[in-house]
């Protein structure tokens, strides 16, 4: 499937702000482009839900960049 941010921010129940703050800190790898269009696929949504996973188990955003699990 493909997303749009605000389609992939709102199917993993985070706001557009987070997915762009994911992706800047290198936890998310870049959406691919179509001219000026940025498309998400599954691999972000999966992605997101697993560091928002680890965020509940109590590890923080500097450890889960550094853990393979997340990536």
């Amino acid at each position: 499937m493909r997303y749009r941010v605000d389609q992939l921010a709102a199917s993993c129940d985070v706001s557009v702000d987070t997915v762009r703050f994911y992706q800047s800190r290198g936890l998310l790898p870049q959406p691919e482009r179509e001219g000026r269009l940025a498309w998400y696929g599954d691999e972000h949504a999966d992605r997101i839900r697993r560091i928002r996973e680890l965020q509940t188990k109590g590890l923080t955003l500097a450890a889960i960049g550094r853990c393979s699990t997340a990536r």
